[in-house]
């Protein structure tokens, strides 16, 4: 294995997409995640007209690549800036208003105060239900939860120790992610079940890629784990981000008012939020949310070495694993200076290329770039507004910001330590 950290290499590394690939890392987590050899076989078979595999009038992939590539291919379509998009952004958004209703927030209550208008609440609590319950029904609609009324219990549960699939940890002692699995592949089995017209609230990704694998005739089972492993890269970072932007703002004041008056301003005298406005003209919100993205950024980039090749000077072999941790990228003293260590909200207003610095990658990078971070911006920064539009929240007193959690592999944004929270308290506007 070869661990690359230095900017210069890791551009290089991005960039050679012949000798340093994807695929075959790709295949290994649709094995890990129960996908079976004849389904990773279909998935990336390239079917010729003459085929009975050959997708007729496939407008999304006209040169008819596989079905692995179609899947790719159709994510970017839903999840970069468009029609598509905009769609799931507006189910998502609607979900976030239904559950931000004072009589809804009993799931994260703590304490109540009779006689008075306030609540205490967990704001980690908070986060992970409302952006999991969202982002779920973006794909699915309300399918998963008419099947299985703790999905979002058990999508939690998954995503919590969702490093036992991704390091292939011994099956044995993997019951804290195996048992919410289990949940999760019986409801995603149901709803592939319904009838192609019983699913109409299901998204445009959801509903192609499923046309193609039963096109091929990929099983039932390995349908609902494609399905499941596309549900956990939705909802694997969504929450923690919104957590630790909404710590950041809650325990610096001065940050907090300027954060408010951005959203003001991206609201209509009738109250209606433009999440491109708020986006593209947020300068405060803007900068927390890339240096949250930096301090808690804890993915690793991943490809396999095709053919010899050389980097940073150094000759790296076939076969092997090239790793680019952006813990280690972000951390990087040499590019972020000496505060490194600490969390500087004004860091990339202050110097606006660092966004675009080798050394920066929140989303990755390459042929992996995720084609969902413009999504995922408008999704976290449209549940602070709501939130902080709807309510007074203030922080209890006699907190601090809580710990990262470093006892556990890091595959995304990192959590709090277990049992470290936010307690703040709530009241409407």
């Amino acid at each position: 294995m070869y661990i690359v950290t230095a900017a210069d290499d890791v551009a290089r590394a991005l960039k050679n997409t012949h000798a340093l690939v994807f695929h075959d890392y790709l295949n290994q987590l649709l094995s890990n995640f129960g996908v079976g050899n004849k389904t990773r076989r279909l998935l990336w078979y390239e079917a010729k007209p003459d085929d009975p595999l050959y997708l007729p009038d496939d407008l999304v992939t006209p040169r008819q690549k596989s079905v692995s590539f179609l899947t790719e291919e159709v994510y970017r379509q839903q999840l970069l800036p468009g029609e598509n998009m905009d769609s799931m952004c507006k189910v998502f958004m609607d979900s976030v208003k239904d559950t931000l209703q004072w009589h809804h927030l009993d799931f994260c209550t703590t304490a109540t105060f009779p006689g008075s208008r306030r609540k205490q609440i967990s704001l980690n609590a908070l986060c992970r239900y409302t952006m999991v319950d969202a982002a779920t029904r973006s794909m699915f609609g309300a399918y998963l939860h008419k099947f299985e009324p703790d999905i979002v219990e058990h999508i939690l549960g998954l995503n919590d120790s969702i490093w036992m699939i991704i390091f292939r940890y011994p099956n044995a002692f993997a019951s804290a992610v195996n048992a919410p699995r289990s949940k999760i592949m019986d409801a995603m089995k149901k709803f592939i079940s319904l009838p192609e017209e019983q699913r109409s609230e299901q998204s445009w990704s959801v509903k192609t890629v499923l046309q193609a694998q039963e096109h091929v005739g990929i099983d039932l089972e390995n349908q609902a784990s494609i399905l499941l492993i596309l549900l956990w890269a939705t909802n694997s970072n969504g929450y923690n981000t919104s957590f630790w932007l909404l710590t950041y703002l809650l325990f610096n004041p001065s940050l907090l008012h300027a954060a408010q008056t951005e959203i003001a301003a991206a609201c209509s005298p009738t109250g209606t939020l433009d999440i491109k406005q708020l986006c593209t003209h947020s300068p405060t919100l803007d900068a927390t949310f890339a240096e949250t993205l930096r301090v808690h950024g804890g993915a690793m980039i991943a490809r396999k070495i095709s053919t010899e090749t050389t980097i940073g000077g150094k000759i790296l072999e076939k076969g092997h694993t090239v790793i680019i941790p952006t813990h280690q990228l972000h951390t990087n003293q040499q590019v972020w200076g000496t505060d490194v260590d600490q969390f500087d909200a004004f860091r990339f207003d202050k110097k606006k290329a660092l966004k675009r610095h080798s050394s920066y990658r929140p989303f990755g990078g390459g042929a992996t770039y995720c084609p969902g971070r413009v999504l995922a911006k408008e999704e976290v920064f449209g549940f602070v507004a709501v939130l902080l539009r709807r309510f007074r929240v203030e922080v209890v007193e006699g907190q601090e910001v809580p710990d990262v959690d470093e006892g556990v592999p890091g595959v995304g944004i990192t959590a709090p330590v277990k049992g470290m929270d936010v307690l703040v308290e709530v009241e409407p506007v």
